[in-house]
């Protein structure tokens, strides 16, 4: 029997499954075994270049000469002046390079940093931060030495007669650690190691931002979609619009969702401290488990959320009273059987509002769907962000028009883009398929179903090659019957 240490706690065993029992851990999710550590400093290829105005990060990511001068003579730069502003650099100096001159064309970044000699003169040395994509010459052969990767909003202040006061090396204190990371449960154990089954992640932030990344863990889960030295990231909720706001630095351990651009609705966990940034929502923080964010690259993680999500739409009733009462939720119901509603909707006002009202349905009153995930996968992930069911298990529909067997169904402009034809009609289209428009159509994202079998026209009323079928109704199809144009329909997807 090993005696180890498991999410904090001794226990003893012969294999991993042993001491795992009893533990928060979720089938398949990865486990981090630590053997030992042995602390050690060393400097990293990282510089501070502190400024009058603040600090600014670069990393040396280049391996030439320019940048072996650099990290030879980085204190030459010390207590010179900002010298010239353009639109594509700013340029801190002069100094002399002793280093060969070229009139060589180079092609550079926004946010690279390179060593310059101007006018051919070694005199006129400079260290350059270039804010705009660029071909220039800069006197060098291989000019560049790194990037900028910290404090880019200290380089928008800075103006002429702002100097450099210093100019450091970033000392970092590593943990040599011997580890692995195994789903294997009959991994025989070895005296004193150190076992994570799953991290702790405790949330605090805005309100909806919040929610989505509590929807995303919901099930105990957090799948590592994405893996650099910085962060790791699950993508499952990728697209999905998300506030902005809570644009503090994102340290160690931070979570944040992604509010806008490539990679919107990604949710972000951190292992090394980054600024903050415009498209960043801060949300949480990783308050234990740390080893499974540092050393997991793919698999998945179990995670336990504090607060867990107290969205109980898709539940029975007697279910969702017995869950918020938990929390002293003061519950106020609406109808009966299963919630399809809940105000607030947001866990963290909830909490905070200690009172909920809940609107409730009988299942008849549900329409319960699939979706032809594997022929339509596009359309399948709009249909469902459009009605809620990414997040929710109940989701929902506006009743937009209604003529004869036609019910037609509001779309979102918003996640429109992008719904190229797939899984389009060949010879008909059954009753009580659910279609939308595609990118043929200037109707694109509109969902429509039809009572009667077509051979001419899709559910949206257009004809085949800007229709996709996207999934069908399998009950309470007479639901569509009574509706009206304004109402909403309550959705269930069925697995």
């Amino acid at each position: 029997m090993a005696k180890v240490i498991v999410n904090g706690n001794e226990k003893e065993g012969t294999y991993l499954k042993d001491v795992i029992n009893g533990e928060l851990y979720k089938k398949g999710a990865n486990i981090v075994i630590i053997k030992g550590t042995k602390k050690e400093i060393e400097t990293s290829k990282k510089f501070l270049v502190k400024t009058n105005k603040g600090s600014i990060t670069i990393a040396i990511t280049e391996d030439n000469e320019t940048a072996k001068y650099f990290l030879n003579n980085y204190k030459n730069f010390v207590n010179k002046k900002l010298r010239w502003i353009s639109g594509i650099d700013i340029a801190f100096g002069p100094t002399r390079i002793d280093l060969d001159i070229s009139d060589e064309e180079k092609k550079l970044d926004k946010w690279d940093v390179i060593l310059s000699i101007s006018g051919l003169d070694k005199d006129e040395g400079h260290l350059i931060f270039i804010t705009k994509k660029i071909i220039g010459k800069y006197g060098l052969k291989e000019p560049k030495i790194g990037r900028i990767v910290g404090g880019k909003w200290v380089v928008s202040k800075l103006n002429i007669g702002d100097y450099i006061e210093d100019i450091e090396p970033v000392m970092v204190e590593k943990e040599a650690v011997d580890y692995f990371v195994t789903t294997n449960l009959d991994t025989k154990l070895e005296d004193g190691w150190k076992i994570y089954t799953y991290f702790t992640a405790e949330f605090d932030g805005p309100n909806e931002a919040v929610e989505h990344a509590l929807a995303l863990m919901e099930d105990g889960i957090f799948e590592v979609g994405e893996e650099t030295n910085t962060y790791i990231c699950d993508r499952r909720l990728q697209t999905l619009k998300v506030e902005e706001g809570n644009l503090i630095e994102r340290d160690r351990g931070v979570i944040t969702v992604r509010n806008f651009g490539v990679g919107e609705g990604k949710v972000f966990i951190y292992k090394e401290s980054r600024t903050s940034s415009l498209s960043h929502t801060v949300v949480g923080k990783v308050k234990e488990g740390m080893p499974l964010i540092d050393f997991s690259t793919s698999g998945i993680i179990t995670v336990k959320t504090i607060p867990e999500r107290l969205c109980v739409i898709g539940l029975y009733l007697d279910e969702a009273i017995e869950k918020l009462k938990k929390y002293n939720i003061e519950v106020e119901a609406e109808g009966e059987v299963i919630v399809v509603e809940q105000d607030p909707k947001y866990t963290l006002e909830v909490l905070r509002q200690k009172k909920v009202k809940l609107k409730c349905v009988n299942e008849n009153e549900i329409l319960k769907i699939i979706l032809y995930e594997d022929k339509a996968p596009i359309t399948s992930w709009y249909f469902r962000k459009t009605s809620g069911l990414t997040t929710v298990k109940v989701g929902k529909l506006h009743v937009y028009f209604k003529h004869k067997d036609i019910v037609m169904f509001k779309g979102n402009p918003d996640y429109a883009k992008g719904l190229l034809p797939e899984n389009t009609p060949k010879d008909k289209v059954k009753a009580y398929e659910i279609g939308v428009s595609n990118m043929v159509s200037r109707y694109k994202g509109m969902i429509g179903v039809r009572g009667v079998d077509s051979d001419k026209f899709g559910p949206t009323g257009e004809s085949f090659d800007k229709t996709n079928i996207v999934g069908k109704i399998v009950e309470n199809y007479e639901i569509l019957n009574k509706v009206k144009p304004g109402d909403d329909v309550y959705i269930l997807l069925k697995k």
